[in-house]
């Protein structure tokens, strides 16, 4: 039997879900269409190397080994292959991308989360402006309104911010990176216990409180307003600042807030960051921002850019609940009546042809699948 067990993490999708996930990705691809976004597609098995310079996150990567001796992944992130194609074929840039494909990720065991998710992003590469984050911004609340009932709230971040708050504090990496990472973790004794040196430090009323440096914008900007913070970020902050106010002029209804406490979506962003979340669902909906600096791994030259990923399965769940938007129906034929059928599918997009070999069979698949039943054998149209 157990050959039939799936691997961990994984689930089969059938009916109404996997009709639901199909509607909502096709309205994300005329969205990125209309936008002008290029599709692009990257294979499923990468080279590892694709993604050695990065630490991807608290999961595990699945590893094969080729038939060459090179060790292979099934890819655990779809920007960094992007950025790996643009580097091998030197496309002309500025260019804009969109995808949609699965990505593979061992997670923790016991942590509820699925090792293959379907997502859908946008990379725009060679755009050093704002107005590539604009971008991403505008599709994130164009999408999350038409796609979903529930309201979705954007959390705005900065990837830089923290580290150059903490590098003002010290020179040594090592307890850089112990406080970070007990800021980000929230460990919050052994964060104090960390800024304790620091208690003469003019910053160190802003230490005590930086694990709650999140919330409104405007309570959030005040705290930075009022700080003897480092000049390092205050490009950061005049960032967030023209954002918020776009955001307010822009998309008046968008519910928005500040998180500078919290860790960059991935590692390799180097500024404003975004992720957006529904109360409705656990995690991000989607999450994006800026990377100037990725493609150095892979070229001499780097080239700026801004990305952004969505959780093509959380939308689906928050998206399966929703009715129908027409009754389905379900048309019994004779062979010799095909041609009849198929004029009245062309009418009735939400209608199928029944393949039931007898009326009373397709009676039954009819109501199994809580259909109207249309019996072109009886000359009319039958409920």
């Amino acid at each position: 039997m157990l050959q039939h067990l799936l691997p961990l993490g994984t689930r089969d999708e059938f009916g109404r879900r996997a009709r639901r996930k199909q509607q909502l990705i096709s309205v994300i691809q005329a969205h990125f269409k209309r936008r002008g976004l290029a599709p692009i597609a990257t294979p499923l098995l990468e080279n590892e190397a694709v993604f050695d310079p990065y630490q991807m996150g608290n999961y595990q990567l699945y590893r094969l080994l080729g038939t060459d001796g090179q060790t292979l992944v099934l890819r655990p992130d779809l920007t960094l292959p992007i950025a790996r194609f643009i580097s091998a074929t030197k496309v002309p840039l500025p260019r804009k991308f969109s995808y949609v494909g699965d990505i593979f990720r061992v997670s923790r065991q016991l942590s509820g989360s699925y090792n293959q998710i379907t997502q859908a992003g946008v990379e725009l590469i060679g755009y050093g402006s704002l107005k590539a984050e604009l971008e991403c911004l505008t599709i994130a609340n164009q999408l999350s309104a038409e796609l979903i009932e529930d309201a979705v709230e954007i959390e705005l971040g900065d990837a830089r911010f923290a580290q150059r708050v903490v590098a003002s504090l010290t020179d040594n990496a090592s307890t850089q990176q112990a406080i970070l990472r007990a800021l980000f973790d929230k460990r919050v004794p052994k964060y104090q216990a960390l800024i304790a040196p620091y208690r003469d430090q003019p910053l160190y009323d802003f230490l005590k409180g930086w694990p709650r440096l999140f919330g409104r914008p405007t309570d959030v900007l005040a705290q930075l307003t009022a700080a003897p913070l480092p000049a390092t970020v205050q490009p950061s902050i005049d960032r967030l600042k023209r954002v918020v106010a776009w955001m307010k002029t822009t998309m008046p209804k968008q519910a928005v807030s500040l998180d500078l406490s919290s860790q960059a979506p991935q590692k390799y962003y180097t500024g404003l960051t975004f992720r957006g979340y529904s109360q409705a669902g656990a995690g991000y909906l989607f999450s994006g921002g800026r990377y100037d600096q990725l493609l150095a791994n892979f070229q001499a030259e780097a080239e700026p850019a801004v990305g952004m990923g969505i959780n093509v399965d959380l939308l689906t769940t928050l998206a399966a609940d929703q009715p129908e938007a027409q009754p389905r129906e379900l048309i019994y034929c004779e062979p010799d009546q095909w041609q009849q059928a198929e004029a009245y599918l062309a009418q009735q997009p939400n209608a199928s042809i029944s393949l039931a070999p007898d009326l009373a069979a397709a009676r039954m698949e009819a109501q199994r699948a809580g259909a109207r039943l249309v019996d072109l054998t009886g000359g009319g149209v039958n409920a």
